[in-house]
């Protein structure tokens, strides 16, 4: 198969997301407890850290790769609307996951049960979650209408 360069930027874009925040993810929800640790900011900015720098290498691969073939590749309409479209999807399922966890919370304080999505370190990570779940549908949204067309 043979991918033009947003394409290679996009799957290179979802492996380092996938690689970088499935590794923090299972280490967190691997060991779910009512009370669980709270994420240190050191964590949290090494985490942005790498993903800044392993997306930089690879982006700047590629771009280096690029030079050689066809100089110009334009913008038009077609990436506009598939833009358009993946953030689109991405949007309504941040707000689904957004308004399932406020019901969640609601939930939790009517009926009195403990879940350990609505104590404060819990929903910090399913938020997290939530917002790298729209990232990964955005970019996964945007790859298959590349690859299919319209």
């Amino acid at each position: 198969m043979d991918f033009s360069y947003k394409e290679k930027s996009l799957i290179a874009s979802l492996g380092v997301t996938l690689l970088i925040f499935g590794w923090y993810f299972y280490g967190v929800f691997s060991t779910l407890s009512l009370e669980p640790d709270p994420p240190s900011i050191v964590t949290i900015v090494l985490l942005i850290i790498w993903v800044v720098v392993l997306e930089s290498c690879i982006q700047g691969v590629l771009a280096s790769r690029k030079q050689g073939e066809l100089e110009g590749e334009l913008e038009d309409e077609r990436d506009k609307y598939i833009e358009k479209v993946s953030h689109k999807y991405s949007y309504h399922f941040l707000t689904a996951c957004l308004w399932f966890l406020m019901v969640q919370s609601l939930l939790d304080t009517r009926f009195d049960a403990s879940l350990m999505l609505t104590t404060s370190h819990g929903l910090f990570h399913s938020l997290l979650l939530c917002f790298v779940l729209s990232e990964i549908i955005r970019f996964g949204t945007q790859l298959y209408h590349y690859r299919r067309g319209f």
